[in-house]
């Protein structure tokens, strides 16, 4: 079953210092599942990668192997993205932030699990019967 893995879930399958069971869990979901990912993906990932880059936790080079081995992990990305409007009303519904809700409305809207590190989006994920176990 396909499944949508939030950014800090992502991250941690490249970065071991963000590693938890959970996300090791997640991503052997890879084996059989397809990931899909919200539009704001690309961006939140190669900040993410850039501020990790920045503190020295990770190099220059293992950042570009990591932008070439993230690039056949996407293996969809959400297009047409959501409307502002829609993801204002998922950010409202679950006090959650823009980028958060992305990820909680492309869950919702294909009914598919969300596998999510980060617990306001963990928490709005298992009210709506949706965290990826």
């Amino acid at each position: 079953m396909p499944f949508v893995a939030d950014n800090s879930v992502v991250i941690a399958w490249f970065s071991r210092s963000q590693a938890t069971a959970y996300t090791d869990r997640m991503y052997r979901r890879l084996e059989k599942d397809e990931l899909l990912v919200p539009s704001v993906w690309p961006y939140e990932f190669a900040n993410a990668l850039a501020v990790l880059e920045r503190r020295k936790v990770l190099t220059a080079a293992l950042v570009d192997e990591i932008v070439r081995k993230a690039a056949r992990l996407a293996n969809r990305i959400d297009a047409p993205p959501a409307s502002p409007a829609a993801l204002l009303a998922v950010a409202r519904r679950h006090a959650l932030s823009a980028y958060d809700a992305a990820y909680l409305e492309l869950a919702e809207r294909l009914q598919i699990p969300l596998a999510a590190k980060d617990s306001p989006l963990a928490a709005a994920a298992i009210k709506l019967g949706l965290l990826a176990a």
